[in-house]
């Protein structure tokens, strides 16, 4: 399995689990993934706690779950902060709750994903978490 399987498995389930942690106490929310040009961006406001969150402690970890059950992507990651103007106008324009957003906001969080490690779950690995395959990106 690749990079492709990751981003593959992620468009058809694009809801994540995104997990930060503060003064030792995990944090987990929904999450939106947006995927362009084979990257993925996440939008969040400074304003909000998970964006203080973020901007405090750069790792996290993204769960993905299949709709049928079987199978789940686990990513440990470290977030990375983006000043990308272009994707920013991208994502207001096409998601209705970035509608109040523009490019100039500097409470509008852009951050995608890097040294990534990945492994994909399923029932039958369900003994055998520390032999699954890992997917470095």
């Amino acid at each position: 399995m690749g990079y492709q399987d990751i981003l593959e498995f992620v468009m058809q389930n694009p809801i994540c689990t995104l997990s930060t942690c503060q003064d030792g106490q995990p944090h987990a929310r929904a999450f939106l993934t947006n995927i362009i040009e084979g990257k993925f961006y996440f939008t969040t406001s400074a304003k909000k706690r998970v964006g203080r969150e973020i901007l405090l402690n750069r790792k996290s970890e993204l769960c993905y779950l299949g709709t049928d059950f079987s199978k789940m992507l686990r990513i440990a990651t470290t977030i990375k902060i983006l000043d990308d103007k272009t994707i920013k106008q991208h994502l207001i324009d096409t998601r209705d709750y970035l509608k109040g957003f523009s490019v100039d906001d500097e409470e509008f969080i852009l951050f995608s994903v890097s040294d990534s490690k990945a492994t994909f779950w399923t029932l039958a690995d369900n003994l055998r978490e520390d032999e699954l395959e890992v997917i470095e990106f």
